[in-house]
């Protein structure tokens, strides 16, 4: 080991004219598609035909270096580089095993380029990995070098989430384990406190249960009573995978909190909640690799309970609920209705996709592979009232979802836009329509390659809800002067500008740090949702500081100033928060999220 990295080579003797794609599945998913086992030996690429030479050589050598989480190299200081070596020992690397696992290619088989490029993506999709590159070079002897290089994120955690939101705030405590001995098991103990919401579990997950079968299970629970999560899901392997099976079950009692906007004695209205979701699903692609349709099935049985009636909470105080006073308004009782339903949903969708990669989009520094170019789906299903529970009642309806999303490159900079709309047909009409699109850029200039300008146009709305609704236009998500459930309402338009500048120093590898200049501006509308305001166009104005530690991370912290511009007037607000507007974490409005009835679609298989 020097300087923080460990370098592994791997040799063999080439196999002339094999080429095995690996990622077959294993376990659970081997029993359930046990049934079309040929077909699966077309998804894994194995083969063992010789008849074909490898055109670009053969693989006749993988070496693997593994990075630290921080490189002692990158300062003069000397205790800081001290530091840093003692924190390496501390972690537990990514185990070259399990990025082996991840290559879809082994020492032998013919060198495909498009292989390597599948595989540095899947490895890059890892949160527990700062970087993922792969490269390659002539052997000199009519073979390909492969050389495999990643970089670690900080995996063991005790995280005390203090945020500054118009108070200070205890978020979160989590002791985590991300890549547990470098394996990829991921371990957790949360609790995580904002405002409505106060939840306490255990986890655990593994992305390698039997093969390449991810698997977890969490059990907590949440103020408002227990929840309970467990799923198992052989996804799509990259773009090489044919076949995507989905199982899983979870049930809970949540609060969901109506802001009131001051019109009441009270602040919040909050509903008990208790849902419970079962769901089997099985999907096939069809077509080459980045140009794929895909075809799938879920049958899931759906309940929905209100068992306790809403409480409310003065002056903020979740701790402290009462009984709602007096008989609780039409639009509120409109969206508590109970019901059950087994629903039989299918998935049709089709990919454009290539992949590239760009530096500081969601972070300062940071590497990101990105796709650009387009995916399109729909689902469409009916729902039956049979295997429901007694006493809520069953469902007899028509429902379908739609969303599209897509990526474009214009020079240096980058485009990106999405939507998703969902419905249902019950009691002869339309219902529960709910719709969010944003369109987002990231613009820079080879003149002025420490800017970044981000742009954001974010439309949401909901009609004739029958689920618990609300948006909210205050908030670190909304126009961030505003506090928080400010300006309630049911249909929503906002824009962001911000203006992202990288600094020059501290020196690269020790820290990343930056600055940015934003403005927000946005207007809620009131639909047919409870307590619900025309806010009127409110703006605001602010800077702040971005710190990403270590040098290279995804995890950006913000410490902002928001100015409110414009006759809603009131004192600057002081945020301490993560970056929200990420282009890994997709952008979607979470009040609209938090309220779908069908949130499973053709892109999550």
């Amino acid at each position: 080991m020097l300087g923080g990295i460990i370098v592994e080579q791997s040799h063999t003797a080439p196999r002339s004219g094999v080429n095995r794609r690996r990622g077959g599945p294993l376990g659970l998913s081997a029993l359930v598609l046990a049934c079309v086992a040929a077909p699966l030996d077309a998804q894994n690429g194995s083969s063992t035909s010789t008849d074909a030479p490898c055109s670009e050589g053969v693989v006749t050598s993988i070496e693997f270096e593994r990075h630290g989480v921080f490189d002692p190299d990158a300062t003069s200081v000397g205790a800081l580089a001290w530091t840093y070596r003692a924190l390496n020992l501390l972690h537990v690397r990514t185990a070259q095993s399990f990025v082996r696992r991840e290559l879809l290619f082994q020492e032998g088989d013919c060198f495909d380029p498009f292989l390597v490029s599948e595989s540095e993506r899947l490895l890059d999709r890892y949160g527990f990995l700062a970087r993922a590159e792969i490269t390659d070079e002539d052997d000199g002897a009519g073979g390909r070098r492969v050389f495999v290089e990643t970089q670690d994120e900080w995996s063991t955690k005790v995280d005390v989430g203090v945020t500054y939101d118009q108070r200070l705030n205890l978020e979160k405590i989590e002791v985590t384990e991300e890549n547990f001995l470098g394996q990829g098991v991921f371990a957790e103990f949360t609790h995580r406190e904002r405002r409505e919401t106060r939840t306490q579990a255990i986890g655990l997950a593994t992305p390698r249960l039997f093969g390449r079968t991810d698997a977890s299970i969490k059990w907590g629970r949440a103020r408002a009573g227990q929840i309970f999560e467990q799923y198992l899901r052989y996804p799509f392997i990259g773009e090489t995978g044919t076949y995507s099976i989905r199982q899983g079950y979870s049930r809970g009692t949540r609060y969901f909190a109506y802001a009131t906007d001051g019109d009441e004695a009270f602040t919040q209205v909050l509903v008990p909640a208790f849902r419970e979701v079962v769901e089997l699903s099985g999907a096939r692609r069809f077509g080459d690799p980045g140009q794929s349709v895909i075809a799938g099935v879920t049958l899931s049985r759906d309940v929905v309970r209100f068992s306790d009636g809403p409480q409310v909470a003065l002056i903020d105080d979740f701790d402290d609920l009462q009984p709602f006073p007096g008989v609780p308004p039409g639009p509120l009782t409109d969206q508590l209705r109970e019901s059950a339903a087994t629903r039989l949903t299918l998935h049709l969708g089709t990919r454009r996709y290539r992949y590239e990669q760009y530096r500081g989009i969601d972070g300062l520094r940071d590497r990101q592979l990105v796709s650009l170019g387009f995916y399109a789906g729909v689902s469409l299903g009916r729902g039956f009232s049979v295997l429901t529970p007694s006493g809520v009642p069953g469902v007899d309806d028509l429902f379908g979802r739609a969303h599209a999303s897509f990526g474009a490159p214009v020079g240096s900079s980058l485009l990106h836009g999405g939507f998703t709309v969902e419905s249902r047909h019950d009691d002869g009409r339309w219902q529960d329509l709910l719709g969010d699109a944003d369109a987002v850029a990231y613009l820079r200039s080879e003149g002025l390659r420490s800017h970044t300008i981000f742009l954001r146009a974010s439309v949401a709305g909901g009609w004739r809800t029958t689920l618990p609704y609300q948006l909210s236009l205050g908030g670190r998500q909304g126009i961030r002067s505003l506090v928080e459930d400010r300006f309630p309402g049911g249909r929503m338009m906002r824009f962001v500008v911000e203006d992202r500048v990288l600094f020059p120093w501290p020196s690269p590898g020790t820290a990343d740090l930056g600055m940015t200049f934003f403005g927000d501006l946005g207007r809620v509308w009131p639909g047919d949702v409870p307590y619900a305001v025309d806010s009127g166009w409110q703006a605001a104005l602010g800077l702040g500081i971005r710190l990403g530690l270590p040098a290279g991370t995804r995890n950006i912290v913000r410490a902002d100033v928001a100015f409110p511009v414009g006759a809603s007037g009131g004192s600057p607000i002081f945020r301490m928060t993560f970056e929200v507007n990420r282009l890994r974490d997709g952008f979607f409005t979470e009040d609209v999220f938090r309220s779908r009835r069908f949130n499973l679609g053709a892109e999550h298989f």
